[in-house]
């Protein structure tokens, strides 16, 4: 059963499940996270606790179950896989499996139930403690980085910021920089109308990148314009593959790179971002940015609408516009902001 077609029934109810706290900082931390996830989804979405802490999980499965609710995906908000998610939990709903829809009965009425699993395998997780911990270096740690060589014209620059607010009011100065630096490479205002991005994208790649986290890229002409230090190409390695499960050579580099949580930048190939989409599905890889500007008529509007569709936090050049220029153009726009 697709998990997509189960969200949009009407009786199906999300729940994000937490240990609970008696500390009201806890709750407006967690009803932050709650929120988030609603805009994301589009849809309610419930924060329940373990203990401690009212609406106990318990309580709100049972009036959901009273207003004809029969499907309950509850999220995991636990780090590690402990006794609250072995017994208080999953042991109550008779469960053994995460990621996986399971017929089961609670209060003697018959539920379906998916369990996602704690956070600790999550990598973006892991980076976000990396980086929290690495902040304390960061002044042992000066001029680590590698120096952007190109000195960007800045009266040019701020020609184009001042036509782009003439324009677009809805933006913030963050995503009006990135679309600046769009605009700059492209050498086309017409550019600044087809670019979308997401209300997370920029504080997300910001955090990976400060975490020293890997860039994977499509073509090498991507890859040889990012000013960073871990930028990823498997083109060259990716042929064999590409033959054995008659796919492009871009879509099957992506297949061998994204095998943990990077940043992926597609400025060529509507190929390889489509693989990246189903390798999100497939392996469950935490991506916490895309970039997507490849051009063309043929699968590149549909596949970079797909992608923001995904709910992958992601910064696309819509429709046909776009091309390798423009990809590196946005990611080192964001580079830059993390060495300020």
């Amino acid at each position: 059963m697709d998990t997509l077609s189960i969200i949009m029934r009407e009786n199906t109810a999300v729940l994000i499940l937490t240990h609970g706290s008696r500390r009201n900082t806890f709750v407006e931390d967690m009803g932050e996270v709650t929120s988030y996830v609603e805009r994301k989804l589009g849809i309610p979405v419930y924060l329940t606790h373990n203990e401690f802490t009212e609406p106990n999980w318990r309580t709100r499965l049972n009036e959901l179950l009273s207003h004809g609710y029969d499907h309950f995906i509850f999220a995991l908000a636990f780090l590690g896989r402990g006794n609250h998610v072995a017994h208080d939990i999953m042991g109550e709903l008779n469960v053994s499996d995460f990621y996986r829809w399971s017929e089961t009965t609670y209060n003697g009425k018959r539920i379906y139930a998916y369990i996602t699993k704690p956070l600790a395998d999550s990598e973006l997780v892991k980076l976000a403690i990396f980086y929290r911990i690495k902040s304390a270096f960061k002044d042992v740690e000066e001029g680590h980085y590698i120096e952007d060589p190109e000195e960007i014209e800045e009266n040019t620059m701020n020609m184009i910021r001042e036509k782009l607010r003439e324009i677009f009011s809805v933006f913030n100065d963050e995503e009006l920089e990135v679309i600046a630096r769009a605009v700059y490479a492209s050498g086309n205002f017409e550019l600044a109308k087809h670019v979308y991005i997401s209300y997370d994208a920029i504080g997300s790649g910001l955090e990976a990148l400060r975490s020293g986290i890997s860039i994977l890229t499509d073509v090498k002409m991507v890859k040889a314009g990012i000013r960073w230090e871990q930028v990823e190409n498997y083109l060259d390695n990716s042929s064999e593959l590409a033959k054995k499960m008659g796919i492009t050579r871009t879509a099957a580099a992506m297949r061998l790179g994204l095998n943990s949580s990077k940043i992926v930048v597609i400025g060529n190939a509507p190929t390889a971002l489509l693989e990246v989409l189903r390798i999100h599905e497939e392996r469950k890889v935490d991506i916490p940015l895309v970039v997507a500007s490849p051009p063309g008529f043929t699968n590149a509007s549909e596949v970079k609408e797909q992608l923001i569709k995904s709910g992958i936090p992601c910064i696309v050049v819509r429709g046909s516009y776009g091309g390798s220029n423009i990809a590196v153009a946005i990611i080192n726009e964001l580079i830059r902001r993390v060495r300020i």
